[in-house]
């Protein structure tokens, strides 16, 4: 993992290592994912939305990191990224429509675009 990204760093690195750093041209941005539900879900009215969130999440070749937690869940949150480069804004805004059109969702939330592969656990 390279730790310092400082511009005279990266121009010493030549394509194959950028790449292999997922660094300049070849960064990687994804979001995270807040989700609050109306209700506390319990655990298998919870498995059964997340089952559909998964797939919606792959039709758009997505992947979900992180959703979940204990139930009853109130809301959680996750990471998503592409299977392959950045997350798009067509598919953000459409995962993002899915959720907001699902009856158990009261509300649902992505962040700005965070580095997928360094940036993502920057919170604070």
């Amino acid at each position: 993992m390279l730790k310092t990204r400082s511009r005279s760093r990266i121009a010493r690195l030549n394509s194959r290592q950028r790449k292999k750093h997922h660094i300049a041209e070849f960064q990687e941005l994804g979001f995270t994912l807040l989700i609050r539900f109306h209700t506390a879900q319990p655990d298998a009215e919870f498995d059964q939305f997340l089952d559909a969130f998964i797939a919606v999440a792959e039709h758009y070749h997505l992947q979900v990191g992180g959703v979940g937690g204990s139930p009853p869940i109130e809301e959680t949150d996750g990471f998503i990224v592409a299977e392959r480069g950045s997350v798009s804004a067509a598919q953000r805004d459409a995962l993002l429509a899915w959720l907001r059109a699902r009856p158990e969702v009261k509300e649902a939330q992505a962040s700005e675009w965070q580095d997928a592969w360094y940036g993502w656990d920057d919170r604070t």
